[in-house]
């Protein structure tokens, strides 16, 4: 637990991270296009390597939390009257 206090949520950035990867869910197919450029930006940053997985952590969380605003509009859309 303590290494996710350290690692996720670290610097200022890490909320741009979170923002990046709940916009990308919203670009579908290309949102795996960059999620790859991320991840490519993210290995070539002179980091830790620990902290790159945080980094990347941070994305997939906006990731999945994009991709549950998607569903929820969606079956919204589907059950209004």
């Amino acid at each position: 637990m303590a290494l996710a206090r350290l690692y996720l949520y670290d610097d200022k950035r890490s909320i741009l991270h979170t923002v990046l990867g709940f916009a990308s869910a919203f670009l579908l197919i290309y949102g795996l296009a960059v999620f790859l450029i991320y991840l490519v930006y993210e290995v070539r940053e002179k980091e830790a390597p620990i902290s790159t997985i945080g980094d990347v952590v941070e994305f997939l969380v906006g990731y999945v939390a994009g991709l549950a605003v998607i569903l929820w509009l969606a079956l919204g859309f589907y059950n209004s009257p």
